[in-house]
């Protein structure tokens, strides 16, 4: 038999995941294409993040599964709603408003930390899959 064929026919009934590790490819594309403004770059920036911040949830849903008992669960999401304060608290999201310069601060900053935390939870949740 042959082996090849038999692995695609099985790739394309077997769902895959839509993230990968690290940035995605729509993210570079944007920030190479040639906008250097700084509400560009934010723009980018701000995009990219929607798209980490999915990854992480999605992920998370994953790891959520494996606990059994409903107060694990739950100390688990209350966990993961702790580290989205944080994340913000620490790229002080509250000053993204007050100019361009400190909206992009804070999606560099976020966007790092986003893509740091799915990196992560795509790690535990491989073993899952």
């Amino acid at each position: 038999m042959n082996y090849k064929l038999w692995g695609a026919a099985l790739g394309i009934f077997m769902p895959t995941s839509i993230f990968a590790m690290g940035y995605s490819s729509e993210y570079a594309s944007c920030m190479n294409s040639g906008g250097s403004s700084q509400s560009y770059i934010a723009a980018c920036m701000q995009d990219e993040l929607k798209q980490q911040d999915q990854r992480v949830k999605s992920y998370f849903n994953v790891l959520l599964t494996q606990y059994d008992a409903a107060n694990e669960r739950k100390a688990q999401k209350e966990l993961q709603k702790q580290w989205f304060d944080l994340r913000d608290e620490r790229c002080a999201e509250k000053n993204k408003s007050e100019s361009i310069g400190h909206k992009s601060r804070y999606y560099n900053c976020a966007l790092k930390m986003t893509v740091q935390q799915a990196n992560i939870l795509e790690q535990k949740t491989y073993r899952y899959r």
